[in-house]
């Protein structure tokens, strides 16, 4: 079983993710900060194959987050697809390393699952 780790500071839109992942057969695990994630990454077992990330969290920054996992050498396989409400976005992302992808909110179960079995697909070197 697959493991997905959801970042996001929304209490009800990480409980919605982990329903729809859940019922397509992921293990999901949550954090609702970048910070509270990087404690978990340490201790994790087993580690995540995918971290969908929201942009905009209270504490540590996003960009903090995927450049301290890329940095890792245990994690740095971990792929990261941005959640984000923030239009345009997705062409943005092409240019940051590390992250995959980027999903607009609001989306919806289809676009989500697309995305995810996308990234989960996408071979880390």
């Amino acid at each position: 079983m697959k493991t997905i780790m959801v970042v996001d500071d929304e209490q009800t839109l990480r409980k919605t993710v982990r329903i729809l992942l859940e019922s397509e057969g992921y293990a999901v695990e949550e954090s609702e900060t970048a910070d509270e994630c990087w404690k978990k990454l340490q201790t994790i077992s087993p580690l995540p194959e995918l971290v969908l990330l929201d942009i905009r969290m209270p504490g540590m920054p996003s960009i903090e987050l995927v450049k301290k996992i890329k940095e890792n050498s245990k994690l740095r396989k971990i792929r990261i697809v941005y959640m984000t409400a923030i239009i345009g976005t997705k062409e943005f992302t092409k240019k940051i390393e590390g992250v995959i992808d980027a999903i607009e909110k609001p989306f919806t179960n289809e676009a989500l699952l697309k995305i995810v079995q996308e990234a989960i697909s996408y071979e880390v070197i």
